[in-house]
């Protein structure tokens, strides 16, 4: 059983050269299980934060939004996002979020990171 009251909450600045702040939450954490990702986490990107688009080589990550609205980046596109949307970002693409286009609110959004197979 996770309680998000006990989980411990990380403060992550300006991530991956973005501005800002999330608030996150790893559920779960690579190594934890023999599991097949690498970590499940909840961000909560506070108003303004903007995780701006990277790549990870050797993993997936899949984005799934909880609460609030957006823009979804993936492979140089822009997008609107909102809850019950997601998108699966492949080893070697490009991807990230913007919480700019709601002032004053807190983007909720799950990440799922899968590794790529050995």
């Amino acid at each position: 059983m996770f309680s998000y009251a006990q989980l411990q909450k990380m403060v992550k600045h300006n991530v991956r050269g973005g501005a800002g702040e999330v608030h996150s939450r790893e559920y779960i954490k690579s190594g934890m299980q023999n599991l097949p990702f690498e970590a499940f986490g909840l961000n909560e990107m506070q108003p303004g934060a903007t995780i701006p688009e990277h790549c990870h080589e050797d993993s997936a990550e899949f984005y799934f939004i909880v609460s609030g609205q957006g823009t979804g980046l993936h492979n140089g596109q822009q997008f609107r996002v909102g809850p019950g949307d997601g998108w699966l970002c492949k080893a070697g693409e490009t991807h990230g979020i913007l919480n700019t286009d709601v002032s004053g609110q807190v983007l909720s959004f799950v990440s799922v990171f899968f590794a790529r197979p050995a």
